[in-house]
Order: structure tokens, then sequence, then C-alpha cells
């Protein structure tokens, strides 16, 4: 078959019409510019270009390759092949280019004819794409650095129990335990040798392939090491469509932890039995002191003396339930107050031998107090109802004692009543000689508070409140 001859108006038309930028130039200057390369420049018309400098258009980081294409052809009468070269365009900005130069002769002249290829955009992309891996790597480099210098064991897995990452820490714990050494690609059931272990390692992988998020504790006895305890954390792996692809494992050493925890009950426990043994001695000398002021108190002749001892006896013995409550109580530091109110006004009934007269009723919330507020709580309430049984019933009268525990915002409330004859009418609490009243309030102000006396809710009895910081 002949080839087709190209006349000048067909070369014109494909001149023209090219995607691609054409331009013809000699000796150093261009003779002839298509519409797809003024465009590519930014310049409206080719007179704009047309006898111009070829290096006019050409940056200087670009023009050396340029001078040197340009002798090359010249010496040679030769094309090349494709550079990569930077244009400058109307406005100034920069353009990224791929040209192919080929040299022709005709009449005698040397022409070159190069064809542009816009590449901007393809190479920003490729720099930009170059930048991101390079963050990556720096990234991927901070994040192995971060891994690699942790005490703990990390290790990962796709889907099937292939290894497909682990840290430094994570290869020496595993041959500690199996006697195996682990790399990438391994099976990692397949490692495993007892079959019981195997099961218990596949069926906690297998948790976080299903996509549980969990912590669990294990006791192991390795094959090189000795017993270790070992905080196991599993998470899943997913993908950008949040499909499982694998599982984690974050193995922590916690036998030391855990020793020293082991230590600390221990310690906590000889000092509970040791302070709980305090309280028991305690409690036994005041008994022994409440029953020699008991004894002295049935010996002595003068009433009014003997009157003065069973108080104090009653005093003590109020405090001894204190430490009685906190001997039997598995809180060594509180006290159940209810419990106690129970017991002491119970004693109390006793000793005055009206318990088939007088009833009482018991409110406390909260339940538990500290010691440091149960004793003058206690001794408070002891002198308050001693004061109702003493006082208030006279002539064998029935009656009721009403002792109340409450809080409320940070303060906290005991109110003691009765229904008795009340106090007389001129009563001044701040004048009275009461060794029993003057103790509650010393009492009071050594919790903080205050005390008073209140008008009965019914009228009748008498009302007495003390409020304290809780």
């Amino acid at each position: 078959m002949e080839p087709i001859p190209i006349t000048e108006e067909r070369y014109g038309l494909l001149f023209e019409l090219s995607r691609d930028g054409l331009a013809v130039h000699s000796e150093g200057k261009i003779l002839r510019a298509n519409q797809a390369l003024l465009k590519m420049l930014g310049y409206d018309s080719s007179d704009e270009m047309v006898g111009k400098p070829v290096l006019q258009f050409v940056h200087h980081r670009s023009q050396n390759v340029v001078k040197e294409r340009i002798h090359k052809m010249n010496q040679e009468g030769a094309g090349v092949g494709i550079l990569e070269e930077e244009f400058i365009r109307k406005d100034g900005s920069t353009l990224i280019v791929e040209v192919l130069a080929t040299a022709f002769f005709e009449n005698g002249r040397q022409y070159v004819q190069v064809i542009v290829r816009d590449i901007n955009s393809r190479k920003r992309a490729e720099l930009e794409l170059e930048r991101l891996r390079s963050k990556l790597q720096v990234t991927r480099d901070r994040l192995l650095g971060v891994i690699e210098g942790t005490k703990d064991s990390i290790c990962a897995v796709d889907i099937n129990f292939r290894v497909i990452a682990f840290n430094s820490s994570f290869e020496l714990n595993f041959w500690k335990l199996y006697g195996k050494k682990i790399e990438e690609g391994n099976l990692l059931p397949d490692l495993i040798l007892d079959p019981l272990e195997r099961s218990v390692v596949i069926e906690n992988w297998s948790r976080a392939l299903r996509g549980e998020v969990y912590t669990t504790e294990r006791t192991m006895r390795g094959f090189v090491q000795d017993v270790a305890i070992l905080e196991i954390s599993y998470s899943s792996i997913r993908d950008a469509s949040h499909n499982l692809i694998g599982a984690t494992q974050i193995i922590r050493d916690i036998t030391e932890r855990k020793r020293g925890e082991e230590k600390l009950k221990k310690t906590l426990e000889e000092k509970e039995v040791m302070l709980k043994e305090i309280h028991h001695r305690v409690k036994n000398n005041l008994q022994v002191v409440a029953s020699l002021l008991g004894l002295q108190a049935e010996h002595s002749e003068n009433e009014k003396i003997s009157q003065i001892l069973r108080e104090c006896e009653r005093r003590i013995q109020s405090m001894a339930l204190i430490h009685k409550e906190l001997y039997q109580s598995e809180n060594i530091t509180k006290i159940d107050f209810y419990d106690y109110l129970n017991t002491l006004l119970v004693s109390l009934l006793h000793s005055f031998g009206k318990e088939k007269k007088v009833e009482f009723r018991i409110s406390s919330k909260p339940n538990f107090v500290s010691i440091e507020t149960a004793i003058p709580l206690g001794l408070i309430v002891n002198e308050l109802v001693t004061n109702s049984l003493k006082y208030a019933f006279q002539n064998e009268k029935q009656g009721m004692i009403s002792v109340k525990l409450r809080s409320d915002n940070g303060e906290a409330i005991l109110e003691v009543c009765d229904d008795g004859i009340g106090m007389p009418e001129n009563f001044d609490l701040s004048k009275s000689e009461s060794l029993g009243l003057k103790l509650v309030e010393i009492l009071s102000r050594q919790l903080r508070g205050k005390s008073m006396f209140l008008p009965p809710v019914d009228g009748k009895g008498t009302r007495f409140q003390v409020q304290f910081k809780v």
C-alpha cells in the first residue's frame, strides 16, 4: 500500500485540531503555535508567541535542558526523546509539561517541531502522593517506635489466625510461654503444642474476631519462665468499610502488681485483726471500769454519790457498746448506729427497770457513722434518754421515747423526744446546772454543732435537737 501524501493543508488541519500543544521553531524563535498550546500557556492570539524566543516561555529551572536539546538537534540533526520541562504561562504561573521534539529540514533550513502535553495535574498529584507517602512513612516509623518501645506485648492476626504483625516484647514473651519462635505469616494455633492451651487461645481470639472487645486475666506457667499473671486485652481490626479483617492482642504482665496487691491485702487483714482486738480490749477495759463503778455504787451509803457513780457507769457502758459494735462489725471504721441505739436504749431501760412501762422508737439515716462521730453522739443520747427516764415519767407513768438521726445537705440532725411531763416553763438551757446537759453542750461543740430545746410536735413532752456538720 502506497503512503498517503500529507499536504500542507492537511498538515495544517492536524496541527490546529491536535489536543496536544504543537509548535514549530527555528534558530531559537517560534514560527508557529496551535490553539491548544496558546490555551495551555494562557495566550489569546498566536501573535503573542510567534517570533518570540523559545526560552522566553521556559522556566529558568528547565532552560539548561532545553538549550542542550536544541544544541544536540543542531549538531546531529535528529529528534530527542520525551523530556519533562517547566513552562511559564502568561500570568507568571508555572506549568509542568512533557515535550517531544523532532528536527526536520526544508529548503536547506532546519526546523524543530515540538509536541507539548500538559502533565501539571498529574505531576502535582504525584508530588502530593509522594508527600503523603513520606508523611505516612514518618508516622509509621513513629508508631513502630512506640510499639517497639512499650513493655506490653502486642500482636495482630488476620481473620484466619495468621500473624500479620507483632513487637519484640511479644516475640520474647511468646518464646518464654511456648518455647517457639514466631514469625509473620505463621498460623498462631499451629505454634501451640498443648491441645488444651490451643483451644483456649483459639476461643479468646475468636471472640475478638467476632467483634468483641474485652479484657481477661490469665495465670500461666511458661515453657521457659515461671508462673506469670497476665492481663490480656483483645479488640478487632476493621477496614474502611467497617468489615472485620483481623484482631489485636495486648498482653501486660501484672505479676508484680498482683503480688503487691496480695501483700497489701494480707497487711490490711492483719491490721484489721489487730484493730478489732484493740476494740475488743478497750470494750473489756471499759466494762471492767463500769463494773467497778457499779460495785462501788452498791456499797456506797451516800445515795447521791451512788447515783453519780451509776450515771458514770452508764456513760462508760455507752462507750463500751460502740467498741463492741466495731469489734463485731465487718467495717472497723464505722458502726451501724441503728443497731447501737437499739442496744443502748434496751440497756438504759433495763438499768432503770422501766422496760415494761416505757417504749422507744428509733430512726437512723444514715445507718453507718464513724467512730469519731459515734462516741459523742452515743454519749449525748445516753444523757438525754437518762434524763427522760429519770424525770419525764413520774409515778410509774407509761410513755414513749423517740430517737431520730437524719442527714440533709451535708448537715446531720439528732433528735431525742419523749411524751412525758416536759420541761419547766421558765427553763433556760444556758443557765442549767445539770452536769448531763452541760456534757451534751460540750459534746455538741465537739461535733462542731449546736444543741437546743424545741417545742414538742404534739404540744407535750420534751424535744431536744443537736445539729452538726457531717
